[in-house]
């Protein structure tokens, strides 16, 4: 399949996006629980939606046998959301 450089450059703002979401996203989705700050639950579930989004493109990925796709597409997405949740949740015990 034969890309040209702005489908590359879109594809590679959109793992970006997806990982810095992964990261950062349970915290949004932990601070919208509160009442007073809804939108932040918002930004929550949208970061939360890019990286299913992401895991189902690694799974097409996955069956191309495109390990790099799988790697940066759903195992990194992954691991950075687990990291972020835990970190919410201990930031939230405090």
């Amino acid at each position: 399949m034969k890309r040209d450089a702005y489908q590359t450059f879109i594809g590679a703002k959109g793992v970006a996006f997806t990982w810095i979401g992964a990261a950062i996203g349970p915290i949004f989705f932990v601070i919208g629980l509160e009442p007073e700050h809804r939108a932040h639950l918002v930004l929550g579930l949208i970061s939360f939606i890019l990286v299913a989004i992401s895991v189902l493109d690694g799974v097409k990925a996955l069956k191309v046998n495109s390990w790099p796709g799988v790697l940066a597409f759903s195992i990194v997405p992954v691991i950075l959301l687990i990291v972020g949740i835990v970190f919410a949740l201990s930031q939230g015990a405090n």
